[in-house]
């Protein structure tokens, strides 16, 4: 009796996943906030990759919001992600622009809750303007 051995060819497709981008960014102003306030800006970077890795497990961006707590919408397509777990730390929000169908989540800018609210309005300009740019 012959043996025959079967080979299932099995595709494996790898799914594109999510990426950080700066490119938005006002780098000399990242680069201030870091040196100021090197705890709240690393503890942002992590709730960051949290985020990511949330997307890139298939979470869908729009079951996201608050949940994580850190992660909330500022409208307009633009998203905050909080710094946690530091006591006495300058609240913090990191400002970002994620695009589903780039899968890119790109860095708007930094700020603290003394500037809340010219930062969600800058977030806003550079969305609008990234926007009108790559329609």
């Amino acid at each position: 009796m012959q043996k025959m051995i079967f080979f299932i060819k099995k595709e494996i497709t790898m799914e594109k996943r999510w990426a950080v981008d700066f490119s938005l960014a006002n780098h000399s102003a990242l680069r201030r906030f870091q040196k100021n306030y090197m705890q709240e800006y690393a503890s942002c970077l992590r709730n960051l990759d949290k985020v990511i890795m949330l997307l890139d497990d298939g979470h869908a961006l729009n079951m996201l919001n608050r949940n994580p707590g850190f992660f909330r919408s500022e409208r307009k397509g633009v998203f905050r992600v909080g710094q946690t777990g530091l006591v006495g730390a300058k609240e913090t929000r990191l400002y970002v622009y994620p695009v589903e169908s780039e899968k890119v989540v790109y860095v708007l800018g930094i700020g603290t809750k003394e500037s809340q609210e010219s930062d969600i309005n800058e977030a806003h300009r550079t969305v609008k303007s990234f926007r009108k740019e790559n329609s």
